[in-house]
């Protein structure tokens, strides 16, 4: 039993088809609610567009009802007019499916392949693209259902006299579809401001070491075993200050290599990080006790503050723990790993590798160099992939600032925050497509109304301030509800990290005057035209 015990804590297996989401050093391809709540927000543009669909047919009602009733007089049945109406929807949205298709190909060779990690060849996707297309003629048949309905149900001697108009609970329903689709931009807006945030965190906070200043490139097996002449040829380099070797890069992983050490209660857990004498300083990372490495050191550590703190026994110019190697310093607590991790109460140490180690052979994988301020750092790079190919000719050491290392950190969050993006962009543009298209039936449908109050000295000022009033109702209500589910996707979003930015006001603030604004400015463009129409031209149409 205890066997099995100590296994199962040592193993543990997962069923194939569970692969792409398990947990492989604390991180995984991508997580299983990220996934889904992709596909919702995706399903959510779409069925928001159908609204939007929707919305402009019957926002052409006034101009094809009478169209569509002298048809009935002439002998069309309701039947085969509603059919003709649904078809018409569908086939707008089936090429619009053959347009996004186009637009696909069109960018396969831009960044949009940055979004996804799956292929955007078309051919290799069969089942997606006949699924979506279902989904296209789907969303044409819902989108065309009401408004044929709509369209063909006034008396024809009423609709051909002009006097129609939309119903009360039409004008609700039409109501409550705009607000559904400011929900979703508000929603999405807030989830994109607080990942945002994070991502901002992520690179301006202090990660106790000048990671500005730093450019690593990987290291050949030629260079290796020149690595001192590789120091000095790079040195030469103007704008370099100094050269180190490390077996890691800082910030780039979860996980690092792990140490345990003594036993009992000396025992002690650590993650380790072999570097050269001459990192510390490189990095800038600064000693807070005992000394820096130095030349001719082997077999010896600097700790972590977070060490000393969990293992108050280590002390410098003493073992770390019974029969291990000796601590020359301790540093400051810094953030070697991501920030999913909490770094700062991880235990951690830079360490030189010995004659006890003399066997393990290369561990100088990358050369970390630092640059001094104001140096173009493009330049310093081709000068170092210049330099190093004295030592293996032709090869790429990819040579790159401590700002791609954190993309690459984080590419899945990035990845992410960047398809919410989208989602959002797109969700705003739709909204405001569905607002235009309700206010030009709304100041249609008002036309009289508009004209009556200018007789009575209404200006154009006071009805535009009559409809944008509507409208901020409207926002005020839909931002009340979206707001708490805009803070759970990037409350959800934020728990994949250790350490994370608080969610501010101003995140929620931005967000609700955009789409204010946004729908202002488009409220107010739609209703200039009948704002300032010559009062007589409307009431004499009745």
């Amino acid at each position: 039993s205890i066997e099995n015990n100590k296994i199962s804590s040592f193993l543990r297996f997962t069923p194939i088809a569970d692969t792409h989401f398990s947990k492989v050093d604390n991180k995984s391809a991508s997580g299983r609610t990220t996934v889904y709540l992709l596909l919702c927000v995706s399903f959510l543009i779409v069925i928001i567009a159908a609204i939007n669909f929707m919305n402009f047919t019957l926002a052409e009602s006034p101009m094809r009802v009478k169209s569509i009733n002298t048809q009935k007089v002439l002998g069309a049945t309701v039947s085969s007019l509603r059919t003709g109406l649904v078809l018409e929807s569908v086939l707008v949205s089936v090429i619009a499916f053959g347009v996004s298709l186009l637009l696909l190909l069109a960018l396969r060779g831009s960044g949009l392949q940055d979004l996804v990690t799956a292929s955007l060849d078309l051919t290799a996707h069969p089942l997606l693209l006949a699924s979506t297309f279902g989904i296209s003629v789907l969303m044409g048949v819902l989108a065309g259902l009401y408004p044929s309905y709509y369209v063909t149900s006034f008396p024809p001697a009423l609709a051909l006299k002009g006097s129609f108009g939309l119903s009360p609970k039409g004008r609700k329903l039409r109501t409550a579809l705009v607000c559904f689709q400011f929900f979703v931009a508000f929603m999405l807006i807030i989830a994109i401001g607080i990942m945002y945030a994070q991502s901002r965190y992520i690179r301006t906070t202090d990660y106790g070491y000048d990671k500005d200043a730093i450019v690593v490139g990987n290291m050949s097996w030629n260079a290796i075993q020149q690595r001192e002449a590789v120091v000095g040829e790079l040195s030469r380099i103007s704008g370099v200050e100094g050269v180190a070797f490390s077996q890691f890069v800082l910030s780039s992983n979860d996980s690092y290599m792990g140490w345990g050490r003594g036993s009992d209660d000396k025992h002690i857990q650590f993650d380790v990080l072999p570097v050269d004498y001459r990192y510390l300083k490189v990095m800038g990372i600064r000693v807070t006790e005992g000394r820096d490495f130095k030349p001719g050191d082997g077999d010896v550590y600097i700790f972590n503050e977070a060490a000393r703190k969990k293992y108050p026994w280590m002390a410098v110019d003493q073992l770390a723990t019974d029969g291990d190697y000796p601590i020359v310093g301790f540093c400051e607590n810094i953030h070697y790993s991501t920030f999913r991790n909490d770094d700062n109460s991880q235990p951690m140490a830079f360490f030189i590798y010995g004659k006890d180690y003399a066997d393990w052979g290369r561990w100088e994988n990358y050369v970390n160099v630092r640059v001094s301020a104001g140096t173009d750092k493009v330049a310093v790079i081709h000068s170092l992939q210049k330099a190093m190919e004295k030592f293996t000719p032709g090869h790429d050491f990819n040579f790159r600032f401590m700002d791609q290392v954190l993309d690459n950190a984080y590419r899945n969050e990035l990845r992410f925050t960047r398809q919410i993006l989208l989602f959002s962009l797109l969700a705003i543009v739709i909204s405001m497509i569905g607002v235009f298209g309700l206010t030009m039936f709304e100041s249609e449908y008002r036309r009289k109304e508009i004209g009556i109050r200018k007789i009575f000295g209404s200006t154009t000022g006071e009805i535009l301030r009559m409809f944008n009033k509507r409208y901020l109702y409207i926002l005020i209500g839909c931002f009340v509800v979206a707001a708490p589910f805009g803070w759970w996707i990037g409350h959800h979003w934020l728990e994949g990290f250790a350490e994370r930015t608080p969610i501010r006001a101003w995140i929620f603030l931005a967000s609700f005057l955009l789409v204010t604004a946004i729908t202002m400015i488009t409220v107010t463009v739609q209703s200039w035209k009948n704002a300032n129409e010559n009062p007589a031209n409307s009431i004499k149409t009745e």
